[in-house]
């Protein structure tokens, strides 16, 4: 006798959820659309996804959400997830032979004095980037801490690759960032903003290039280093992938919107032909940073448009 596939169960669920995002996507006939874009993500992801990650959505959406949308990414991609439902990162994947971990993370704005501030109605202000910058910091530094964590317990091997995937959706001005230097490249990697210098005499562009910025300053005068994929305590990472999908904004395609920045410190570093969808940064210390194009097409989405 066949044993009969047990149904799907829905993602959202009823009542009155502490995050106001799953309330409203999952109650405002505005976002039908999006709803069913959640939905439709959640009926492939969901044998990845531990016990009580419906629940825990109700209080961090756009973390689930980005854990989920990421992992259908990779799915499609056919990088055999496997979740062994272990206090380890979310899932591994084989590439080219070893298990490589990936972790997603989704900070916020954060609190107290070194958060990104609400903007004032009607009030004209520079983006606060060196703030922004500190929430990626922040968030490194966090998941750094769980890596050596899960490294202590046996659950990452030394020859595994760790990538570290941060969508800044919910971080306030982040989306918005000015593509010239990416904020991926500024926290993880000592450089500023774009300078351009002009020729006076022929008023036009002499010369353009990055500041040189290797900390960024926290309100209490204490420095946060914006170069650890220079240094040695940053190389267990292998790269960072970034993104600012949620689920009212992400492209056609899963996954095209990804960055990915290489770590040139990485001890497992991960080959750039892994991530041929995504465009992909490089450091090196004689031209900076390298941009890589990607060359082949992203993945169509299989949940609804919105």
């Amino acid at each position: 006798m066949l044993a009969m596939e047990l149904p799907v169960p829905p993602f959202f669920s009823d009542g009155l959820a502490p995050d106001p995002a799953y309330n409203n996507i999952r109650d405002d006939s505005y976002f039908v659309d999006c709803k069913a874009y959640v939905e439709g993500l959640w009926e492939q992801f969901h044998p990845y996804a531990d016990r009580d990650f419906p629940e825990d959505a109700r209080i961090h959406f756009l973390q689930r959400f980005w854990e989920m949308y990421l992992g259908v990414t990779l799915d499609n991609r056919d990088f055999k997830l496997t979740n062994d439902h272990i206090a380890g990162p979310e899932f591994s994947v084989q590439v080219d032979g070893r298990r490589t971990w990936f972790e997603a993370v989704a900070p916020t704005s954060g609190d107290g004095k070194d958060c990104v501030p609400e903007p004032v109605s009607g009030e004209l202000r520079e983006i606060p980037v060196e703030k922004i910058l500190l929430r990626f910091t922040n968030a490194f530094d966090e998941k750094k801490r769980c890596y050596l964590a899960a490294v202590k317990k046996g659950i990452i091997g030394p020859h595994e690759p760790y990538i570290l995937a941060i969508n800044s959706r919910g971080i306030r001005d982040a989306p918005d960032e000015d593509d010239a230097v990416p904020y991926l490249i500024q926290a993880f990697l000592p450089f500023g903003r774009l300078m351009v210098a002009f020729d006076q005499g022929s008023s036009g562009v002499a010369d353009s290039f990055c500041q040189y910025r290797p900390k960024v300053m926290k309100e209490s005068g204490a420095g946060v280093s914006t170069s650890i994929f220079l240094k040695p305590e940053g190389a267990f990472c292998s790269a960072v992938i970034h993104s600012t999908v949620d689920c009212v904004n992400h492209p056609p395609s899963l996954g095209e919107d990804f960055a990915i920045l290489h770590n040139p410190k990485a001890t497992n570093p991960i080959a750039k032909s892994v991530f041929p969808w995504c465009t992909q940064f490089t450091f090196h210390s004689d031209n900076g940073i390298g941009r890589i194009e990607r060359t082949e097409p992203a993945v169509t989405s299989g949940g609804t448009a919105c």
